[in-house]
C-alpha cells in the first residue's frame, strides 16, 4: 500500500498539465530572456531598480572596489544570471517549476519596493503608475505594470504544473550551456559616444582657466562619488570636466555655487524657487542641467541670475538631484547632494 501511494504520488508529480509546461518552460524563460536582451542593448547602470542599486553599492563598499567598475559588473551579472536562469528553465523540466517561481518572486519583491521607495504623498496614487523599473530598458513599462505582469505569471506557476514525465534533473553539458549563458553579457564592450562639444586635441589640452577641455568621446555611463569631491578642485573632477565652454568668468576666484539639477526635478524645481529666484544673487551660481531625460517635461526654472550650462546629452549621469556644490577659489568646500538633509543642503547654499 504504502509502495502504490509513492507511485501515485510521483505519477502526479510526473503528469503535469500542458498549460504549467508551457508556462515554466517557455513563457517564462522567454520573459526572462527578453527583459535580459533589453538591458543587455542599453547597459544602462541607471536602469537598475534603487534597491539593487543600493545592495550593489554596499557590497562593493565592502569590498574595496571601484563603484564604477563595481556597478557595471553588478550590471553584467544580473544579466547573464537572468540568462542563466531562462537556459535552466528551458533545459530542466525538473527544475522549471521551482526557478520560475523563486526568480518571480524576487522580481514581485523588488518591484514592491521600487514602488514603496517612488511613491510620493503629494501626488497621491497617480506616482505609482510614473517612472519606469528597468525591467525591459528604458522603454519599459512602469514598476505598477510589471508587478502585476509578474504576479500573475507567479500565481500560474504555483497553479499550474508542468509535466517532468521522463525527465532528468541534469542533462549533459547543462553546466556548460549556463556558464555560456554569461559570455553576452560579459563579452559585449562597453559603447562610446561622440561628443559633439569635444576638442580633438583635448587629452593635453586646457581652456584659459586652467580646465582640460571637453572629451570628443563619452562613456555611457557617470557615477560621480561626490562626497570624494570634498577639499578637491572642481576642475580635476570628470564630471566637470564635461562643461561646455567657455565657463562662467569667476569660476576660480572667490565664493561660487554649482548646483547640479534636472529640468524636470520637482525638487529642484522647489530648490530654485525658495533660494534663488531673487533678481540679484549674493554668490554667483552655475546650474548645470543634467540632460538625461524626457526635455518635454521640463519644469519651469526659477533662476534668472543664474548663469546656466548643460552636460552633453547621450549619457546616463547616475545623480540624485539636486546636487549643490559650494566653491572657495575653485575648490569644494561644501556638498549637499541627493544624500543629505534639506537643511545641509541649505547650510551649503549659505556657506554655514
Amino acid at each position: 500500500m504504502h509502495d502504490l501511494n509513492d507511485n501515485q504520488t510521483q505519477d502526479s508529480t510526473r503528469n503535469g498539465s500542458i498549460a504549467g509546461t508551457i508556462l515554466c518552460r517557455i513563457i517564462v524563460p522567454l520573459w526572462l530572456l527578453a527583459g535580459a536582451a533589453f538591458k543587455l542593448m542599453e547597459l544602462d547602470w541607471k536602469l537598475l531598480p534603487p534597491p539593487v542599486r543600493d545592495l550593489s553599492g554596499a557590497i562593493g563598499e565592502m569590498l574595496g572596489r571601484d563603484p564604477e567598475v563595481w556597478l557595471d559588473f553588478t550590471m553584467r551579472f544580473i544579466i547573464g544570471s537572468e540568462m542563466a536562469l531562462a537556459v535552466i528553465m528551458l533545459a530542466s523540466a525538473r527544475l522549471a517549476r521551482p526557478v520560475a517561481i523563486s526568480v518571480l518572486s524576487l522580481f514581485v519583491l523588488i518591484l514592491i519596493l521600487v514602488l514603496g521607495q517612488g511613491y510620493d504623498a503629494k501626488a497621491g496614487i497617480s506616482s505609482l503608475f510614473a517612472g519606469d523599473c528597468g525591467c525591459f530598458g528604458s522603454s519599459g513599462p512602469p514598476p505598477i505594470a510589471m508587478l502585476a505582469i509578474d504576479g500573475v505569471l507567479l500565481a500560474l506557476a504555483f497553479i499550474l504544473k508542468p509535466s517532468t514525465s521522463g525527465s532528468r534533473l541534469m542533462h549533459p553539458g547543462f553546466i556548460g550551456l549556463c556558464l555560456l549563458a554569461f559570455v553576452p553579457a560579459f563579452a559585449l564592450p562597453e559603447r562610446t559616444l561622440e561628443n559633439d562639444g569635444g576638442t580633438p586635441d583635448s587629452l593635453d589640452a586646457v581652456d584659459e582657466n586652467g580646465w582640460k577641455l571637453p572629451p570628443t568621446t563619452l562613456k555611457p555611463n557617470y557615477f560621480p562619488q561626490f562626497e570624494d569631491w570634498l577639499g578637491q578642485p572642481l576642475m580635476d573632477q570628470e564630471l566637470a570636466q564635461l562643461l561646455p565652454r567657455p565657463l562662467p568668468n569667476g569660476m576660480a576666484n572667490g565664493e561660487q555655487l554649482v548646483i547640479f539639477y534636472r529640468g524636470d526635478c520637482d525638487h529642484c524645481q522647489e530648490m530654485f524657487l525658495t533660494y534663488f529666484s531673487a533678481p540679484e544673487l549674493e554668490t554667483p551660481v552655475l546650474a548645470v542641467d543634467v540632460m538625461d531625460y524626457d526635455t518635454a517635461g521640463s519644469l519651469e526654472f526659477y533662476c534668472d541670475a543664474c548663469e546656466v550650462a548643460e552636460l552633453p546629452a547621450g549619457p546616463s549621469y547616475l545623480i540624485q538631484t539636486p546636487v549643490v556644490l559650494r566653491l572657495r577659489d575653485g575648490t569644494i568646500t561644501c556638498i549637499g547632494d541627493g544624500s543629505s538633509t534639506d537643511e545641509e543642503i541649505e547650510s551649503c547654499i549659505y556657506g554655514e
